[in-house]
C-alpha cells in the first residue's frame, strides 16, 4: 500500500502544479466568466474536466495494454519523464503577464449553457498536450502489480483535480481582491512549480535504472 501511495503522492503533485500554469483553458474560462458571468464559468470548468476524463481514461487503456513490455514501458516513463522536463523549463521562463488584459463588460446577451459547455469541452479536447500529459502521468505512476481499483482512483482523482482547480479559478477571476493577488504571485508559482516538476522528473529518470 505505502507503493501505491507514494505513486499517488507523485502523481496528484505533478498533475496539480501543471494545472497551476495558465493555459488554453485557462484564458477560456477568464473570457467565459468575466463576460458572461460565475454560472458560465463553470458550465465551461465541467466541459474542460470531461474532455480531460476522456484523455485520462484513453491514456490509462494505452498504458495497460503496454505497460506488460517492459522495454517499451520504461521508453514511455523516460520519455514522460522528459516532458515534464520540457514543462519544467517552459514555467522557469515564463516571463510576467498580465493574465487579466483582455477582460470586457459583460454581455446582455447571455450564450446558452450548452454553448459554454462546448466551449470548454471542445478548447480541451483539441489541445493533444493534454493526451501527451495523461500517458506522462500514468507512465509513472501505474505498474504491473497496480490493481484496476486504485487505477480507477488515480483517474477519479485527476478529472476531480480538474474539474474542482477551474471551478476556483471561476471564482478568483470574478473576485477583484483574489485577482488581484492571482495576477501579482502567479509568476513565481509558476517558477516555483518549475523547480518541483524539474525535481520529480529528474527523480523519476534516476530510479527508472
Amino acid at each position: 500500500m505505502e507503493a501505491y501511495l507514494s505513486a499517488f503522492i507523485t502523481l496528484a503533485l505533478a498533475h496539480f502544479i501543471a494545472l497551476l500554469s495558465p493555459g488554453v483553458d485557462f484564458f477560456i474560462i477568464l473570457s467565459n466568466s468575466s463576460k458572461y458571468g460565475k454560472l458560465s464559468g463553470i458550465i465551461t470548468s465541467f466541459g474542460i474536466a470531461i474532455a480531460n476524463l476522456v484523455y485520462i481514461l484513453l491514456a490509462l487503456l494505452g498504458i495497460t495494454l503496454v505497460k506488460e513490455n517492459q522495454n517499451i514501458f520504461l521508453f514511455i516513463k523516460v520519455l514522460g519523464s522528459l516532458y515534464l522536463i520540457y514543462i519544467a523549463f517552459m514555467l522557469l521562463k515564463t516571463k510576467k503577464r498580465d493574465l487579466f488584459s483582455k477582460e470586457k463588460l459583460r454581455s446582455e446577451n447571455k450564450k446558452s449553457l450548452i454553448k459554454y459547455f462546448s466551449m470548454g469541452f471542445l478548447s480541451a479536447i483539441l489541445n493533444p498536450k493534454n493526451s501527451i500529459f495523461y500517458f506522462t502521468m500514468f507512465s509513472i505512476s501505474i505498474n504491473n502489480t497496480t490493481p484496476l481499483s486504485i487505477q480507477s482512483f488515480y483517474a477519479l482523482w485527476m478529472f476531480l483535480a480538474v474539474l474542482f482547480w477551474d471551478i476556483f479559478i471561476v471564482y478568483l477571476i470574478t473576485n477583484k481582491k483574489s485577482k488581484y493577488i492571482f495576477q501579482k504571485y502567479s509568476n513565481y508559482i509558476e517558477k516555483i512549480c518549475g523547480l518541483i516538476l524539474l525535481f520529480i522528473a529528474s527523480f523519476i529518470i534516476i530510479d527508472s535504472f
